[in-house]
């Protein structure tokens, strides 16, 4: 029961840069909250370095959920309710097990 996901944060001009972990979310996980979520730390998130922006997503998706429950990070990615999403900041789009759902998505050049 919920409105599960995982999250990643990648960065294909810097595939270097490895996931540093996913992020779960238990009552947020559907295509327009997502996206709603990205949109709104995209500013803040580090286009360069995908380990500050995961930070920034994280820390907006606490704000973001009442008491800043049910929102984790986890090692593996999962696919639940909603499956797995992964946000490219290379481009700006956002995928749902492989399915565009987001695109155009300006990131933090900072």
């Amino acid at each position: 029961m919920g409105n599960r996901a995982t999250l990643e944060v990648i960065n294909q001009d810097y595939s270097w840069q490895e996931t540093p972990c996913y992020i779960y979310v238990h009552w947020s996980g559907s295509p327009e909250t997502v996206t709603e979520l990205v949109k709104g730390a995209s500013s803040n998130m580090r286009k360069s370095d995908v380990n500050y922006a995961t930070a920034r997503l994280i820390a907006h998706i606490c704000n973001y959920v009442e008491g800043g429950l049910s929102v984790g990070v986890q090692k593996n990615k999962e696919d639940w309710d909603n499956g797995h999403y992964v946000i490219d900041m290379s481009n700006g789009n956002i995928k749902n097990d492989d399915k565009l759902i987001a695109e155009g998505i300006q990131f933090g050049n900072f």
